[in-house]
């Protein structure tokens, strides 16, 4: 396992020159690869110098568009696979391996079976892609009530549904395992064993802590907490349990509002020094804060 400063995830602004040798000095072993890199060679050329140098991985390649959004049909679709087709060009040569997209728990016009029979199309397309640059792609299963709610058609809510959407494609795709999404969707050992006994497919791991005070369905998906700070979500079991079972992939902090908003607005180092001391509490290293 390595751990990966996304910047872009934790709303940390500056240029990769900035973020680079900060991760490096706080103990990160990667860092979120700049949007810039994957249009312009120059901001490609610097990005690559300043992983060389600081002996960084990259984390995840973004796509431009999310490919499992019901709206991207059509042209927008033809589109976004020649745009990804020229992004995953970029990070092949660059040296980025992974990527992944989430899965939308609702559907507002498709019962589950022509839903699932439309995402295995998708995914045959979107993957096809990512294999020819060698990029391996990941299903984020997406876990809050409110999403699961939101349409009135109920779809997948757990890795098992997003394995069996991958497996139905091949099984070349993988999953990412979010923390937040498995408290709010399942909260199952079995799954957390699932994911573990699959490592070999699970291509990032996001971890994060749920809002104080509030039952699980009443979490909201884009409110949540650095890793081990509330008490809700025992991020350092899970992250010991995937180490132990032999997970090698990029790991990151996901907290999402309101720590993304004061990241906005505070010294680069300052927010990176305090994600340094969420992963040492999930490491054992630290112990947990102060929970609420």
């Amino acid at each position: 396992m390595y751990k990966v400063l996304d910047a872009n995830l934790l709303g940390i602004p500056g240029a990769v020159r900035e973020l680079a040798p900060l991760a490096a000095r706080y103990g990160f072993e990667g860092i979120s690869l700049p949007a810039a890199a994957l249009t312009d060679p120059r901001a490609a050329a610097e990005a690559a110098a300043c992983a060389r140098d600081y002996g960084l991985k990259w984390g995840l390649l973004a796509t431009p568009v999310d490919f499992f959004h019901p709206s991207v049909e059509g042209p927008a679709l033809e589109e976004g696979l020649r745009t990804l087709d020229r992004w995953a060009a970029t990070g092949e040569r660059l040296g980025v391996a992974r990527a992944y997209n989430h899965v939308w728990p609702s559907s507002p016009d498709k019962p589950f079976a022509e839903n699932m029979a439309w995402h295995v199309e998708r995914l045959e397309r979107v993957q096809a892609v990512l294999r020819d640059h060698g990029i391996h792609y990941g299903l984020e299963f997406l876990g809050p009530y409110e999403l699961r709610a939101r349409d009135s058609h109920s779809f997948v809510h757990t890795l098992a549904g997003v394995l069996a959407i991958a497996d139905a494609a091949g099984g070349y795709t993988g999953f990412l395992f979010d923390t937040y999404h498995w408290y709010t969707g399942s909260r199952r050992l079995d799954d957390l064993y699932l994911a573990a006994a699959r490592c070999d497919r699970m291509i990032n791991v996001h971890l994060n802590d749920a809002v104080a005070g509030l039952a699980p369905d009443q979490q909201r998906d884009l409110i949540r907490a650095m890793p081990m700070t509330t008490g809700m979500i025992d991020a350092a079991m899970i992250y010991g349990l995937f180490r132990d079972w032999g997970y090698q992939g990029p790991v990151m902090c996901e907290p999402m509002r309101p720590t993304t908003y004061r990241y906005a607005t505070m010294a680069a180092e300052d927010s990176i020094a305090e994600v340094a001391a969420a992963f040492a509490r999930v490491e054992g290293r630290e112990p947990a804060a102060t929970w609420a």
